[in-house]
């Protein structure tokens, strides 16, 4: 299957119809030199503060593959990194990149217990990690990109960065984009591995979606499987890749977006997405109109036995002048025959819910939840010019009979955002504070506490995974890019 997709990609890329000029490819790129090519290329750095508390521990955490924390009170990092990377210039139309990725602690990080996802805490403690996340090869001409090796995908929906902790999630793979055709982007890609945001290792895909067999005492897994696939911390099974496609149009006022992910004998996930301008070219006011949908199913030898469930999502944005106001909906299904209940598999990046917010990302089986919000940005002739306020509320209604058996407590989430970023003028003496950026963002969960979770236990014969008293979440990021 591997090599199969490897030899039609190279195919669709050298097609007459797509075919490169070979007396264009003997010319030199913009450097007629390989020294001028080594020696002229650019860097690209982000050294960052970033650090982290909440002020409970019964809340599952996103960036935990494993560690119960629920001895604990509280959780939190501080730490200090960034990455730092080189690109070539280009030479016959090809450059080399790589970047190392670092977070190291500083300040109070205990060392005992799982923290935030700030420090590597795969093994229920929390260590500095540093890791090579970029190593690539790249080619670019006339409307085509072809790139191999470890990469930042950035702008793939379901494969992203993911970048709200030290370092972002980088793939190790092979991608091919076309934009020959006007208001068209092709991708293609084929993604072996992943590294998570705060890990130093690359796993398989199937690794990276975290899969297990059970979590407190309840089956994950629906249907039938192979328990050798799994020991007490998760899949061990074979290695899986995921193979991508993505068709974009965008065209003045709309855009539109398709996506598939297949990982081999694990699941298929397609996902469409489009957005509408309704008033573009109106100096008064900007409406964006946003909708999306989500399937996502089980192939193969189903690893993760039974997969069926899909997501929608609708989103009205309004904008005049400097201040903006959204309203949001998404449900995902509920199904006991699929995994989980039918929670989607959202960990190979960002995740796409319109109503995933701080904490909450609304991915888990059966939630609909209600959004809104509003931001402000300060006018350039304000004297809080580069400061912008963000303040979201969303409402989390999940599944919660008694006799549903994958039932979860309702909650709301308040977040509210700062973020002031100097300007290009800006500068401390002589030294220039163009990039230096600083962002405080504070989130509080509030969770119906009157659940009657011994009923629950007694019906499933399984603890409900609960949270006992409403906690806030407190963020603090001071980038600087150069």
């Amino acid at each position: 299957m591997n090599i199969k997709f490897i030899h039609l990609l190279l195919l669709f890329i050298s097609h007459n119809s797509f075919a490169w000029d070979t007396q264009e490819l003997s010319l030199p790129g913009s450097h007629n030199s390989l020294s001028d090519a080594l020696t002229q290329g650019k860097f690209k750095g982000l050294l960052r503060y970033s650090g982290q508390y909440r002020n409970s521990n019964l809340h599952l955490l996103q960036d935990s593959s494993s560690g119960d924390t629920s001895n604990e009170k509280k959780q939190q990092y501080s730490a200090l990194g960034g990455y730092l990377g080189y690109e070539t210039a280009p030479w016959y139309y090809a450059s080399a990149g790589a970047t190392l990725y670092t977070s190291q602690a500083v300040g109070n990080n205990p060392g005992d217990r799982s923290g935030l996802g700030g420090l590597d805490d795969s093994k229920g403690q929390q260590k500095a990690y540093t890791v090579w996340g970029e190593a690539y090869i790249k080619f670019v001409h006339a409307g085509h990109l072809l790139k191999a090796g470890r990469q930042e995908m950035p702008d793939y929906r379901f494969v992203s960065l993911s970048n709200v902790r030290m370092t972002p999630i980088t793939h190790e793979g092979i991608v091919y984009e076309n934009t020959i055709l006007p208001s068209f982007k092709l991708n293609f890609a084929y993604i072996a591995r992943m590294k998570e945001r705060n890990a130093e290792e690359f796993i398989d895909m199937a690794r990276g979606s975290r899969l297990q067999v059970s979590s407190n005492g309840k089956n994950l897994i629906r249907g039938q499987y192979d328990a050798a696939d799994y020991d007490a911390n998760g899949y061990i099974g074979d290695k899986k890749e995921m193979m991508m496609a993505g068709l974009v149009y965008d065209f003045q006022h709309l855009l539109l977006e398709g996506w598939n992910y297949y990982i081999n004998d694990f699941v298929n996930t397609s996902y469409l997405y489009g957005h509408y301008n309704l008033f573009a070219d109106n100096d008064f006011m900007k409406v964006d109109l946003s909708a999306q949908y989500g399937r996502q199913v089980d192939v193969g030898e189903h690893i993760a036995g039974n997969i069926d469930t899909w997501f929608y999502g609708l989103k009205l944005q309004a904008e005049y002048d400097n201040l903006s106001y959204f309203i949001s909906f998404n449900e995902v299904a509920y199904n006991e025959k699929s995994y989980d209940g039918g929670s989607i598999f959202v960990r190979w990046g960002t995740p796409q819910m319109f109503n995933s917010f701080q904490v909450q990302d609304s991915e888990l089986a059966g939630t609909q939840s209600y959004g809104t919000g509003v931001q402000y940005r300060f006018s350039h002739h304000s004297p809080l010019s580069g400061v912008v306020l963000r303040l979201r509320y969303a409402d989390y209604d999940m599944p919660d009979n008694l006799a549903q058996k994958d039932a979860r407590q309702d909650r709301t989430e308040t977040t509210f955002d700062i973020n002031y970023g100097f300007a290009k003028s800006a500068a401390l003496g002589s030294i220039p504070l163009q990039g230096l950026s600083f962002q405080f963002r504070l989130a509080y969960n509030d969770y119906k506490t009157d659940y009657d979770f011994a009923e629950y236990q007694r019906i499933h014969g399984y603890s409900l995974d609960s949270v006992n008293k409403d906690f806030y979440d407190a963020r603090l990021y001071v980038d600087y890019k150069f």
